[in-house]
């Protein structure tokens, strides 16, 4: 299956091969393309950065991001995914970029970008371990979310970063939370949170 990513100029628009396997993420689901979205606004332009991919499925997110200069630590806990991940990334030419582990200890940062699209219940038991890998002035997304798990989640995560409050970004019921370290153009369609 061809997905075709969000373009901005900087993948050229070219389409993430993605084939048949376990691992969540073909670019259809709202949540991965909020996530896919952010990957293109946020990912320091011009320069190599640094990404963790947690929940990494099929592995999507993290060929995006090493397709606009990143490179990344992939965490799933699935092995079955782990190897569907691993064949979408050779089939994209950019296995090299990328590591994959079971583990999030595997990857103990700092990161640019931390990028978290799971369910509610994973980012609450993971936000202060997501949040200490996170390099000074990087940006964390967190997706997986509908609207009523916002309040909590934000709850959970502004303490453990300065009080900063996310910024809101909603498709259809789904919602993507992002706390950016440093001004940069926006994803747009922000609502107040």
């Amino acid at each position: 299956m061809l997905t075709d990513v969000l373009a901005d100029g900087r993948d050229e628009g070219a389409p993430i091969l993605i084939g048949p396997g376990p691992g969540f993420g073909d670019g259809t689901h709202p949540t991965t393309q909020l996530c896919l979205q952010a990957i293109t606004a946020l990912a320091p332009s011009g320069r190599p950065f640094r990404m963790l991919d947690f929940g990494s499925g099929s592995g999507i997110l993290s060929i995006h991001a090493a397709r606009l200069a990143g490179e990344g630590d992939a965490i799933e806990i699935d092995p079955g995914a782990i190897e569907h991940a691993r064949r979408n990334a050779l089939a994209n030419h950019v296995d090299t970029r990328i590591r994959h582990a079971q583990a999030l200890d595997a990857a103990p940062g700092p990161f640019d970008l931390v990028v978290a699209n799971i369910l509610r219940g994973v980012l609450l038991d993971f936000a202060a371990a997501l949040v200490a890998r996170l390099a000074a002035g990087g940006t964390l997304v967190l997706s997986g979310l509908i609207s009523t798990d916002v309040p909590e989640t934000t709850a959970c995560y502004v303490p453990r970063l300065g009080g900063a409050r996310p910024e809101v970004y909603e498709r259809g019921e789904w919602r993507a939370l992002v706390w950016r370290g440093g001004r940069r153009p926006g994803l747009g369609g922000a609502v107040s949170t």
